[in-house]
């Protein structure tokens, strides 16, 4: 809590993100995501849901020389205000669109996924990255809320793993994240887990 105001639900992404990337080493999820995606730097990219703006940082501290837009209903710096299902760009505008651990949490994915399309150039990418099954299981397993199975899906075209050890104080705060003040046992860990990230390309032509 900071200045006596409870923490925002981006917020709480934030800080499990940062514990997450200091535990596997690498920038999570938006580094592991850029690298195996590997983008040519001149690509115009759009970034649906971008929340406070993390990934398109990234992509400028990487040196992308393309236009790198955000949006979302409620944006932080440098993101615009819009909503996936109506968004505020010219047909063609793009030649890439991503929904980064968003896709699943809006009330009109079809819609969404259209307008991705109609601002897509020819030639151009809808990529969808969302949690995997894998992500966090050990621990939550070891806490004693084991995962429930997902809703099936199409094979991803990319799995992304980052292998972690977490302790009980990572359990603690990552539950904090969640909203779950709970105590963690310390006998319980450390627990070898893993954060994971699944892509799917889809194609214009749906």
């Amino acid at each position: 809590m900071a200045g006596g105001h409870p923490a925002s639900a981006s917020d709480r992404l934030g800080e499990r993100d940062a514990r997450l990337s200091h535990l596997c080493g690498r920038s999570w999820p938006e580094g592991v995501l850029l690298e195996a995606l590997n983008l040519s730097p001149a690509l115009d990219v759009l970034d649906v849901g971008a929340g406070d703006g993390r990934l398109l940082r990234e992509l400028a501290r990487r040196g992308h020389a393309g236009r790198v837009v955000g949006i979302d209903p409620t944006p932080g710096p440098g993101v615009q205000p819009a909503h996936a299902e109506a968004l505020p760009f010219p047909d063609a505008s793009f030649d890439v669109v991503l929904f980064a651990r968003v896709l699943a949490h809006l009330p009109d994915q079809a819609r969404a996924l259209a307008e991705a399309r109609r601002v897509l150039r020819p030639g151009g990418r809808v990529w969808v990255a969302a949690h995997g099954p894998a992500h966090l299981r050990a621990t939550w397993a070891a806490l004693g809320q084991p995962l429930a199975p997902g809703k099936a899906h199409p094979e991803p075209a990319l799995t992304l793993t980052c292998p972690l050890t977490l302790t009980a104080d990572d359990a603690q705060f990552l539950l904090g994240t969640y909203g779950q003040e709970v105590e963690v046992p310390d006998h319980l860990f450390p627990v070898q887990d893993a954060a994971q990230l699944l892509i799917w390309r889809h194609s214009p032509s749906l």
